[in-house]
């Protein structure tokens, strides 16, 4: 199967630091090759938009870069909720998304039936 299509979510925890920022940096290159690709904060990875939007955090420039870019699309509401930063996230510029059919979590079977290629990190 050949696709254009690339759903990143990013669920590194505060410690895999270069999971997230690799998934900052496939998105983008993605990206600027003409390629449709959105960006999600998932699971612990909710709690990286506050950290990125910290003027000292050594990745705040790249993260910068990829939200102009718009295909950062959301996090997970209900991860963010569990990791307690609901209002942290909202406050980084992300919107919060998730399916009421499967408890507040994104709906990762219509991305795969919307033809997206996962990448996980």
């Amino acid at each position: 199967m050949s696709t254009n299509k690339y759903l990143i979510i990013i669920q590194a925890n505060q410690q895999d630091m270069g999971k997230a920022m690799h998934g900052l940096l496939y998105g983008q290159e993605l990206h600027e090759a003409g390629m449709e690709v959105e960006i999600y904060f998932d699971g612990a990875g909710t709690q990286w938009p506050n950290e990125f939007t910290k003027p000292d955090h050594l990745l705040n420039p790249l993260y910068k870069q990829v939200m102009k870019t718009g295909i950062i699309k959301g996090g997970c509401g209900a991860c963010a909720g569990a990791f307690d930063v609901v209002e942290e996230v909202r406050q980084a510029g992300v919107q919060l998304v998730g399916s009421e059919g499967n408890g507040g979590h994104l709906s990762f079977s219509q991305f795969m039936k919307d033809g997206y290629m996962p990448i996980i990190l």
